[in-house]
């Protein structure tokens, strides 16, 4: 039991996560429904929250920097947990996040993208990363 204890704290056997949205494209203004999924390692492990960032990524070229491109964080939800998670247990958490109305058009320039973390103490914290479609706002 200990090796699995010493080896969900590293991320091998742990804990892992899925996000799920009801869709794959959003039109600006529109809200996001969807879920996370948890699902039990070999061993019990606590978690103390998900946080569920919300982020744009923007490409372009700067001369002041070597990446082409930078993330912005537009939202962070933070849904408290604050239990163990057995070995094999499975658990739905759903989420709504309300994009805002002036969100710009997925494109070559501009891309979104969904992160969900579990915060897990003294262990390495799971996560999903999902690109969402935005789509010009409905008139």
């Amino acid at each position: 039991m200990m090796w699995k204890n010493i080896l969900s704290s590293i991320g091998i056997g742990g804990v892992a996560i899925d996000t799920v949205l009801e869709k794959t494209d959003y039109h600006a203004g529109e809200k996001m429904k969807g879920k996370v999924l948890i699902n039990g390692g070999q061993a019990a492990e606590p978690i103390d929250a998900l946080v569920i960032s919300w982020y744009l990524q923007i490409h372009e070229v700067r001369e002041d920097s070597d990446f082409s491109y930078h993330d912005k964080e537009l939202k962070e939800m933070t849904i408290p947990i604050q239990r163990d998670i057995q070995p094999k247990e499975k658990l739905t958490i759903p989420f709504t996040l309300e994009i805002d109305a002036e969100h710009p058009p997925t494109s070559a320039a501009h891309q979104t993208f969904l992160k969900t973390t579990a915060v897990i103490p003294q262990a390495v914290d799971p996560f999903d990363q999902d690109e969402v479609i935005i789509l010009p706002k409905r008139k």
